[in-house]
């Protein structure tokens, strides 16, 4: 239209694009931050989440599967308390032999763990037999 400049158009379809990617990142990272606080005060109530250097580098002790007892009684719906004692166990004892890897910081328990596939620490029965034989452990 006469008098109109073409600043007064919409977006270009390049900065709207780069509008919707700002908005999408600003939600992930909000995301993030709310997740990373919701795992932190869950650590600070429970004491053993994000204690690597407990789980992995010292034996367990009872302490441990209470903890996981009390997590799972506050989560029911979210944890079972005997399965998460037995994957932390399932954990360390594949870490036992792994002198080169052993975590020092939770990001690193989670590479760890990936290593080994999707669903080898879900319920262990579905990770193969092969992974387990040559390791044993009391935890």
């Amino acid at each position: 239209m006469p008098g109109e400049l073409a600043r007064d158009d919409g977006l270009s379809a390049e900065k709207e694009i780069d509008r919707i990617m700002k908005s999408v990142l600003d939600a992930i990272q909000q995301e993030i931050k709310s997740r990373f606080t919701r795992l932190n005060d869950l650590n600070s109530k429970f004491g053993f989440l994000l204690d690597v250097e407990k789980l992995f580098n010292k034996p367990l002790d009872n302490d441990v599967q209470i903890s996981c007892q009390n997590l799972s009684r506050v989560y029911n719906t979210d944890f079972d308390g005997p399965e998460l004692y037995a994957e932390i166990c399932d954990c360390k004892m594949l870490l036992r032999n792994r002198e080169d890897v052993l975590p020092k910081t939770a990001i690193e328990v989670l590479t760890f763990i990936i290593s080994y596939g999707e669903g080898c620490f879900s319920k262990s029965e579905n990770c193969t037999s092969d992974t387990f034989n040559n390791f044993s452990v009391d935890c």
